[in-house]
């Protein structure tokens, strides 16, 4: 099948065939399946944009692009399989930190997919129509691995026994992480995500946790009980010169949590966030840090959609469209892979695979001088 390939892209080929075998997938995959995903990786990788199963064919011709809409919605693959090998993997890094949030991503010309509907987009301030995947990132070092993910199925396409919010999604893939032995440090997330019985679980699975509170939570501090918007009011905050903030930290009992740390802060705009966590000892720089690293998984999502087509998949098939975004997580990951460097950025890594593919690893000519440019210019 390799021979079938374009001379300037066996190269890519075998680089990412060499990643996916460091995973340890090629052990839970047929030997067809195994090369037909590593062909659907090269796609996603060298392609901008319409990654789909016609164009990765056209420039990896291996097999047809029938072959590949066959891996996407009738071979025998278990995307979770395939994440258990990553998490397996991933132990030999050393401990880490989990980093759990939602993507949402925009398909407003889809009528016959299950997984899409309208929900809130924040980062465009509205309900937009499109299929919403709650991920959990496991960060350590230079690494950014997704290692589950769930695709939530809005009320109006499932049966009403059936409906599971996004919080219980994340909880299954929590206990699912943490039954396989992951070392983890800490789970970090947003508001939403805090929610007293998904907290609770998450101190009982033996994890420590960040989040932040709404701000109607009530919190009882001092005798009295307040609104957790209402702290940054009455608590003095101190000026803060290594976080650039004003905070303040208490331990406060929550109702709905119990006993928990509070981190009250005010940034330079203005902006007031309360920051919880059941490590009842932890610093409050500590905390607040912990808090600001969350945003590894924003910049997952973005160099996911940019880089390695996570919202190009166009199949009407359930099926297709979860083993679809599962194969652009495994992009992601081949993509750090392969970089020369740790602090060697994913854009950075795209572009010089595309490089070499173009231009057959041939190196520049020499820059001509002005003379001999000018001639050579006049002739042609």
């Amino acid at each position: 099948m390799t021979s079938r390939l374009y001379s300037t892209t066996r190269k890519l080929f075998r680089q990412v065939f060499a990643s996916l075998k460091s995973l340890g997938l090629l052990a839970i995959l047929p030997p067809l399946s195994f090369v037909l995903l590593a062909i659907y990786l090269c796609g996603l990788i060298f392609l901008d944009r319409r990654q789909n199963s016609t164009r990765m064919a056209d420039w990896f011709p291996g097999r047809a692009h029938d072959a590949l809409n066959r891996l996407l919605t009738t071979h025998s693959i278990s995307t979770r399989a395939l994440f258990q090998a990553v998490i397996g993997w991933s132990k030999h890094l050393g401990t880490g930190y989990l980093v759990l949030d939602e993507v949402v991503i925009a398909k407003p010309y889809t009528r016959q997919s299950g997984w899409v509907g309208y929900i809130w987009s924040t980062s465009e301030k509205r309900a937009v129509r499109g299929l919403c995947a709650v991920v959990l990132l496991f960060c350590t070092g230079a690494w950014r691995i997704p290692v589950a993910f769930r695709l939530w199925r809005p009320t109006a396409n499932c049966a009403p026994r059936r409906y599971r919010k996004r919080t219980e999604l994340a909880w299954e893939i929590l206990v699912e992480v943490a039954q396989s032995g992951l070392p983890v440090e800490y789970v970090a997330f947003d508001n939403f995500y805090t929610a007293g019985w998904l907290t609770k679980g998450i101190t009982r699975l033996g994890w420590k946790w960040v989040g932040m509170l709404e701000n109607k939570t009530k919190v009882s501090y001092c005798g009295r009980t307040w609104q957790a918007g209402e702290l940054s009011v009455w608590l003095k905050l101190k000026w803060r010169k290594a976080l650039s903030v004003h905070a303040r930290s208490i331990v406060a009992y929550l109702p709905k949590y119990g006993r928990l740390r509070l981190v009250v802060t005010k940034n330079r705009h203005g902006n007031f966030q309360a920051l919880a966590t059941n490590d009842l000892s932890g610093d409050l720089s500590l905390i607040v840090w912990r808090k600001r690293r969350r945003w590894s998984v924003e910049t997952l999502f973005r160099d996911a959609k940019q880089f390695c087509g996570l919202a190009s998949c166009q199949c009407r098939v359930d099926g297709a469209m979860v083993r679809h975004i599962a194969f652009s997580l495994l992009a992601f990951l081949v993509l750090q892979f392969l970089r020369r460097y740790p602090k060697e950025t994913l854009g950075a890594v795209k572009e010089r695979l595309q490089r070499e593919v173009l231009t057959n690893s041939w190196s520049a000519p020499p820059m001509l001088k002005g003379k001999v440019a000018s001639v050579h210019l006049l002739s042609a």
